[in-house]
């Protein structure tokens, strides 16, 4: 066997050996597409064809990524059945379509086969979506939720709807507020045990969203009390239930500031009647209940700033104003009622002269 012939078999038999190892690729699903099964929900589904030359024992399953902004996969389960769905999906991404990435893959590992190539479909919303609203927000009240918003186009008309969570719950309207509140409308929901979800649409674009829940700001009062300044706070509502709140109130006193924390007011500070004092505070839930916390108060003042140099002024001013303003109302006084105070004394000479004449007139009665 010459040199040639060798090589020629060496080489046959080494491309045997390659192909007997090489992978097979699944092949890629197929016929992907998708609807909605409400605002807030999407099913999407596909086809995909099992090899003949598979083996029974290898596992195919299938992995799906959501790519919801450039460089941001969110990958979901892996699966063995041909179709997902997407729950309470909301726009936060300020997009109105997502794309999702299919794959046929081996779990564990099989043999040599190698995942399919993925399979890229884009989802797209049934409007446009428009930014409507801004800072929406929401609080518990007794039975139900009230729901506040800033519009972004006042003369435009818009729908509220919400659902919730829960496995079964539907799309309802948000009731409209009775006392013709702006911007405002309630959710029948009375906790917070399911997410909410809120749809804001128009004739022509709309938006999801997830609101931010909030405790309604309770009213703080100040009151002085033996050189201290009582802060309290009037009734939380029914916006907690039976959670504790935590106090926040930053304080500045002569321009210095500080932050003091109470579970359970009145909150009692020192009180220096020179300072003027500025209040700003919020309150938030305890450790043992869903975290919430309300917005930041308004400023509120007490008091004013005085230096003791100033108080001594006014002292030394005021002072002599009211002494001689006493001293004149004094004279006026004396001056208007000196017969009572300083009685006029009779002549002595007159007294006897007028006892005399009374005297001569007795006298003549009686002869």
């Amino acid at each position: 066997m010459t040199v040639a012939q060798q090589f020629f078999i060496f080489l046959c038999a080494t491309t045997m050996t390659f192909n007997c190892k090489a992978d097979y690729q699944l092949p890629e699903p197929t016929d992907v597409t998708y609807r909605w099964d409400d605002q807030f929900q999407v099913t999407v589904s596909w086809s995909w064809k099992k090899p003949d030359n598979l083996p029974k024992n290898c596992t195919v399953k299938y992995a799906v990524s959501r790519y919801e902004l450039p460089q941001s996969v969110e990958p979901l389960p892996r699966s063995l059945v041909n179709h997902f769905t997407v729950k309470y999906f909301t726009e936060d991404e300020h997009s109105d379509h997502w794309n999702i990435s299919i794959q046929a893959v081996l779990d564990p590992v099989c043999s040599h086969w190698k995942e399919s190539r993925p399979v890229i479909k884009t989802i797209k919303t049934s409007k446009r979506r428009t930014e409507l609203v801004t800072d929406f927000r929401c609080s518990l009240e007794s039975h139900r939720t009230k729901c506040f918003w800033k519009p972004v186009n006042e003369s435009v008309k818009l729908n509220i709807s919400y659902r919730t969570s829960e496995e079964h719950d539907k799309i309802r309207a948000c009731d409209g507020s009775t006392s013709h509140e702006k911007d405002v409308c309630y959710l029948n929901v009375n906790n917070l045990n399911f997410g909410i979800y809120v749809l804001v649409e128009t004739e022509t674009g709309r938006n999801t969203l997830k609101p931010k829940f909030v405790i309604p700001l309770p009213k703080m009062n100040i009151a002085e009390d033996k050189g201290y300044l009582d802060l309290t706070w009037e009734d939380r509502g029914p916006a907690v239930g039976k959670c504790g709140l935590n106090y926040s109130v930053c304080i500045t006193e002569c321009n210095k500031v500080r932050t003091l924390h109470t579970k359970e007011p009145p909150l009692k500070i020192l009180y220096n009647k020179n300072c003027q004092y500025k209040f700003q505070y919020s309150v938030q839930t305890d450790q043992y209940c869903i975290p919430l916390s309300s917005d930041l108060s308004e400023v509120i003042t007490h008091g004013e700033n005085r230096s003791p140099d100033e108080m001594l002024t006014v002292i030394a001013i005021v002072v002599p104003i009211i002494l001689s303003v006493s001293v004149i109302l004094s004279c006026y006084c004396f001056q208007r009622n000196r017969e009572i105070f300083c009685p006029r004394i009779p002549d002595p000479s007159t007294i006897f002269k007028e006892m005399m004449m009374t005297g001569n007139r007795d006298s003549k009665v009686y002869t």
